[in-house]
């Protein structure tokens, strides 16, 4: 029964791209349904696939050949169990993703093969099959906030939103290379708060008005340092709160803080950013422009560096 079924799949996938797998593939159709209602598979087919594997094995490696064709059965109940799990796991990732917007699970930053941390735009399937890098557009650094050396040869903009969970775990590598390279390097922030990511607007309005002061970098940190606490408010009150917390703890003027997140003075403003990163074709954060390449959720300061060494020879 279990090489019927083994047969089944992989003479399914063969027949999508060959008709001369489609014979086969009806015949372990008729065997799978012949075992399943306890009759014996009068095809042969068992066999002769059996026989196929281990010749086409034996022409490359003649051990393994007979090693397959000696443990056949075991080989493929091994893989039946391989293909089970991961309908299983497959299953478990698609419904974490329908109810926490996340593979892995509620309030995860681990990285997740269905990459949930984009923009879908109108387009259901974009967060499973998103463009490449080398769509992606350029995007605009007027305006927007600066840190290292306004002189630097290399200029970078990070295009992140602060309820973003892959946003926050990529802080360190932002430190990372200003370690590593130091004046050669300047960082823009452009925001790009995800719909689906609770607070992201209201975040990104808050390090605005922070900056009106000089604190923005200092006000980026806390967000994502406190990314969790931010997200699990129950009201938008109580969020507010929460970052006039944050505006005290940096020693910023609190009502004019207050009263410039109250007033939504800087709505529009994010809003736009947002809108220019729709535009750019940019489908996940954080996004980073490095002299106009494009690294999408880079996890290494080697992938920083891979961009960054070659322009540094150039100059």
């Amino acid at each position: 029964m279990v090489v019927c079924i083994v047969a089944l799949i992989v003479f399914g996938f063969f027949s999508l791209f060959s008709a001369t797998h489609r014979p086969l593939f009806k015949e372990a159709v008729s065997c799978v349904l012949r075992k399943a209602t306890l009759r014996p598979c009068n095809t042969g087919l068992d066999k002769r696939f059996r026989m196929i594997v281990s010749m086409k094995l034996m022409k490359h490696n003649e051990a393994i050949g007979k090693f397959v064709n000696k443990n056949f059965e075991a080989i493929s109940s091994l893989f039946m169990i391989i293909f089970v799990l991961s309908i299983v796991f497959t299953g478990i990732g698609l419904y974490n993703v329908w109810a926490y917007g996340n593979c892995n699970g509620p309030n995860s930053s681990e990285l997740c093969l269905l990459n949930p941390e984009t923009y879908s735009g109108t387009n259901p399937l974009s967060w499973l099959f998103p463009p490449s890098p080398e769509q992606v557009k350029l995007v605009s650094f007027e305006n927007l906030p600066l840190r290292g050396n306004p002189n630097a040869p290399i200029a970078i903009i990070e295009v992140g939103c602060f309820s973003c969970p892959f946003t926050k775990a990529t802080e360190p590598l932002v430190d990372e290379v200003f370690e590593k390279y130091g004046e050669d390097v300047k960082l823009y922030f452009k925001y790009f708060p995800l719909p689906r990511h609770t607070y992201s607007q209201e975040s990104s309005e808050a390090a605005e008005c922070a900056r009106d002061q000089g604190k923005f970098w200092e006000y980026k940190g806390l967000l994502f340092t406190r990314q969790l606490e931010c997200i699990e408010q129950p009201t938008t009150g109580e969020l507010h709160t929460l970052h006039i917390d944050f505006a005290q703890e940096l020693g910023l003027d609190v009502e004019e803080f207050s009263v410039c997140m109250g007033s939504g003075k800087y709505s529009n403003y994010v809003e736009a950013q947002k809108q220019e990163s729709i535009d750019a074709g940019i489908y996940g954060t954080p996004t980073f422009y490095i002299n106009g390449k494009v690294l999408v959720a880079p996890k290494t300061i080697e992938e920083f560096s891979a961009v960054i060494d070659p322009l540094l020879f150039e100059n």
